[in-house]
Order: structure tokens, then C-alpha cells, then sequence
């Protein structure tokens, strides 16, 4: 490569540094292309918005601009995510919403649709719920706004560590709806929904005795609209949500719904439900275990274990294929119809007040088939992060009934019958309802209702299962974890037996 001198003692113009940088680029970055950080890529089609220079760097390269006409000053161009925001939001807030925005949009929209365990995703067919109702309150509404980003740190703990934010949030929402509550809005679909997404947060904070208050006060300012049935038909969105905040709560305290008969009529009249198919006879799954079941349940309630078997029946075909997936916004309002059915017979919290439709009181195999029966539910309840919340009194009330509920000591067809019931009532409490802590109990008592109905094997075990309300996808793993777990038991006590 040739030599080329520059005379310093002269003046270097511009192509003179041009040709020195030239130079030295030349070997180690020929034929590269040098991509330079420090300048903003615009796409293709868009427009550069304009830059004013502003005063202070005018004025102190003022003389650069009056002498030197080749003097540039580089602005490096702002770039943002385009979040429009209903308030002023601090910038930790604001990170927090954009994160949860991109990383985890099921849990910041879990008010614009249905949440469902993702073991189910190849039996129930969710809507886009992007264009929701509840998405748009989050960008109309001031108190909405707050609340739900007060909800979403609860939701988020990997993304923040202190509960400061929250609180703030929490504490605008309440002087935001303190003053709307005096005004012409006091009753609107907003004031309503708002009430909403602060139950959800009392309730992930396990504030279930301040919740109810807010759920007592959607209540009245529903009456004050003409009841829920009118309300449905204006906004059957905030209707739906009102209804689960209201069964959750009766789970947790173990009080009736505040809706009840109300809220039942609305979900059969409104939605088209996947129930009433539990008296076809084609779709009876045992004819010996319903006639057992049929004698021994109150009308009631056996007619609610016959539709939610249907149901599990429809999940397992959709979830092979044989039929299409079930929407799952009608889904959603089928559990709660069960579960507001299931709790008219009697609240988890009533342990011998009589059934509340027939005036009789429950037998001990009748206690167990509605606790149980109320379990299955529970295991579709999910809560914002797709987990179902714990229900401290379904696990006591459930464990207290199994411990009561005895089988005849005359060998027979009904004792084969009750010890079959006890056996699904294990296996499902151990889906989502008995813990740990359980255990101790929980795998003994099983191994034995196992050895009593002469099963040794998973596969032995399933087939008693699925004459019960039973869902494979959701249900199997519980019940293979449970039955290794006797393996294992069955092995430390007896250690010639190999696991």
C-alpha cells in the first residue's frame, strides 16, 4: 500500500480528513459495514419527527454557528414504546405496567376474558379478548387505572419486591371512588366494575372479610338498578364477573351467595350452559352406580352430579377430539351455575342445617358427594396467575367428612358403592384441595380404600375414577402422583417389595 504525507502545519479541510480516515480503515475494515449505535434506524415509510435545538445549547455554541457553517450538533432521537396513559404515572409504575404489558399479558387483561388451567387449552376454545370491555376500562377510567395496576404488582411479585406502589395505587383508587360515590356515578357500570377489580385485590391479599364489603356493596348498587337481571341485559360483562367475585367469597367464608336464586336464573336465561344432559340415557355411565346414588342423594343433588359428569364426559371427548372444544366463556358461566346450585343446597359454612330447597338434613355419604362434587369444581376456579387459590374450609370440611363416612360392614353391592365413592373423593381432594400437610393421612387412607376395592395398579384405579366426574387431562396427574406416593409407602414399610 502507498505512503501518502499530510502537511500538518496546514490547514485540514474536510476531504482531507476524509481521505486520513479512508486510510486507516483500509485492511482491517475493508469491505465491512460499520453499524453505528449512536444513530436511530427509522423504518421505512415513516416521517422523522422534527428536533428544535433548544436554547441552551444555542446560545453556547452560538459562535460555531456564526463562524463554522460545517459545525453539526448530533440529537439523539427519543425512543419510546407509544404508551398512552389515562394519568400521570411515575416512571417505576410505568415500567412495571410496559413489563407486565409484554412479558405477561394474561395476568395485566385478566379482566378481559376467561383464565383457564392450560392442562385444558386442547378441550376449551377461548375467545380474543384483546377489544374486551375491561381492557378499555383500563384506559378510560382513572380509579379502573389504578386499581388494576395495585392488582397486577400482587400478581407480579418477580417483577417488584416492595409493596410500596401498590399501595399508593390502592390508596387513589379509594379517594377517587369516595368522591364518585357522592356523585351521579355512584351506581354506574363503572363504580360497579371498579368494585370488581377491588374485591380481586382484597382477595389476593387475603382480605377476604374487608372484600365482602365491596361485593355486599356491588349488591346494592345493582337493586338500585333494577336488579341483576335488568343490569344483564345492559352489560352481561360486568354481570359475569360480579357473579364469580360472589361465589369466591362464599367459598372462602363459607356463607350462601348473595345472588342465589337470582344469580342462577340470570346464568340459565342469558348464556347457553352445558348442563340438563345428566338424565339422557345415553349418557349414563354406570347403571348400578347410579341406581346406588339415585336411592341414596336427595333429588337435588343428584341431579348436579349427573350434570357435572356430563360435563366432565364433554371435556375428556373434546380433549381426545371426538367432538369440537367447548367454548370457553360458556364454560365459565356453567361452573359458576354449578357452583351457585351446589352452595343453595348449603353453604361450606353450615355443617348440619338442613338442604335448603327439600328441608331434610344430609347423610354422611350425601356430605361427601357435595363436598366432593364442590371440589371438582374448585379445580377449574383459577385465579389471575392460572392457579387455584387455596380454600382453607372446603380441605377442613372435606377431611372431616371422609374421616366420618364409613362403609357397611356387610360385605355387598353398596359397600363396593360407598367405598368407590370414597376412593374418588381422595383422589380429587388431592388435586387442588388437600395439601402437603395432608399427607400424613391422605396416603394411608387411600392405600387403604385401594386394598379394599382389590386394586394394585394406576390403570385398576382410573377405572373406578371415571365413573365419577373426572377430566383426564386435568385429573390424571394428581391421581398418578397420589398412587406412587402409596408405592413408596408400601415399599418403606415393606421393603421386600419393590416399588
Amino acid at each position: 500500500m502507498p505512503f501518502e504525507f499530510i502537511d500538518n502545519n496546514a490547514a485540514i479541510d474536510r476531504a482531507s480528513r476524509k481521505r486520513i480516515r479512508s486510510r486507516a480503515a483500509t485492511g482491517k475494515n475493508l469491505n465491512r459495514t460499520i453499524a453505528r449505535s449512536s444513530r436511530a434506524i427509522v423504518p421505512k415509510g415513516t416521517t422523522a419527527a422534527p428536533f428544535r435545538v433548544p436554547a441552551s445549547i444555542r446560545n453556547a455554541h452560538k459562535r460555531q454557528y456564526d463562524t463554522d457553517g460545517d459545525v453539526e450538533i448530533e440529537i439523539e432521537r427519543p425512543v419510546g414504546d407509544g404508551l398512552q396513559f389515562p394519568v400521570p404515572v411515575p416512571p417505576e409504575s410505568r415500567y412495571l405496567v410496559r413489563e407486565g404489558m409484554y412479558t405477561s399479558l394474561s395476568t395485566l387483561f385478566f379482566f378481559c376474558g376467561v383464565r383457564h388451567n392450560p392442562l385444558l387449552d386442547s378441550a376449551l376454545d377461548n375467545p380474543d379478548n384483546i377489544r374486551s370491555v375491561w381492557v378499555r376500562y383500563f384506559f378510560l377510567d382513572e380509579a379502573y387505572f389504578h386499581c388494576s395496576v395495585a392488582t397486577l404488582i400482587l400478581c407480579s411479585r418477580n417483577l417488584v419486591k416492595e409493596t410500596a406502589q401498590g399501595m399508593r395505587h390502592i390508596a387513589h383508587t379509594y379517594r377517587i371512588l369516595q368522591e364518585r360515590l357522592c356523585g351521579k356515578e355512584a351506581t354506574s357500570d363503572m363504580t360497579i366494575a371498579i368494585l370488581v377489580i377491588m374485591a380481586q385485590y382484597e382477595r389476593l391479599q387475603g382480605q377476604h372479610a374487608r372484600g365482602y364489603i365491596h361485593v355486599q356493596g356491588m349488591k346494592r348498587m345493582i337493586e338500585l338498578r333494577g336488579g341483576i337481571m335488568g343490569l344483564g341485559k345492559e352489560n352481561w360483562g360486568i354481570i359475569l364477573k360480579v357473579l364469580r367475585a360472589d361465589l369466591e367469597y362464599a367459598l372462602q367464608l363459607g356463607s350462601q351467595t348473595l345472588f342465589s336464586d337470582e344469580g342462577i336464573d340470570v346464568l340459565r336465561a342469558w348464556r347457553p350452559v352445558y348442563v340438563g344432559c345428566g338424565n339422557k340415557g345415553d349418557q349414563v355411565n354406570d347403571l348400578g352406580l347410579d341406581s346406588f346414588l339415585q336411592k341414596n342423594l336427595q333429588p337435588d343433588l343428584w341431579m348436579i352430579f349427573s350434570d357435572i359428569r356430563c360435563l366432565a364426559t364433554i371435556l375428556n371427548d373434546a380433549d381426545a377430539g371426538y367432538r369440537q372444544k367447548l367454548e370457553g366463556v360458556e364454560f365459565h358461566d356453567t361452573i359458576i351455575l354449578l357452583g351457585y346450585r351446589l352452595l343453595r343446597i348449603r353453604p361450606l359454612g353450615e355443617t348440619s342445617s338442613p338442604n335448603a330447597s327439600s328441608g331434610t338434613r344430609m347423610s354422611d355419604l350425601e356430605n361427601v358427594v357435595h363436598l366432593s362434587l364442590m371440589a371438582f369444581l374448585v379445580t377449574f376456579l383459577t385465579g389471575l396467575d392460572r392457579q387455584v387459590p387455596d380454600k382453607p374450609l372446603l380441605s377442613h370440611r372435606l377431611g372431616v367428612a371422609l374421616k366420618t363416612l364409613t362403609a357397611p360392614d356387610e360385605a355387598g353391592p353398596e359397600t363396593q358403592m360407598v367405598r368407590s365413592v370414597l376412593l374418588w373423593t381422595l383422589f380429587i381432594g388431592s388435586v387442588v384441595v388437600f395439601k402437603p400437610v395432608e399427607d400424613e393421612w391422605l396416603t394411608p387412607t387411600t392405600q387403604a380404600a385401594k386394598r379394599a376395592l382389590g386394586l394394585s395398579s394406576w390403570e385398576d384405579t382410573k377405572k373406578v375414577l371415571v365413573r365419577f366426574p373426572w377430566v383426564n387431562p386435568l385429573h390424571d396427574r394428581a391421581g398418578i402422583a397420589l398412587s406412587s406416593a402409596q408405592k413408596l409407602l408400601e415399599f418403606s414399610s415393606n421393603p421386600g417389595i419393590l416399588p
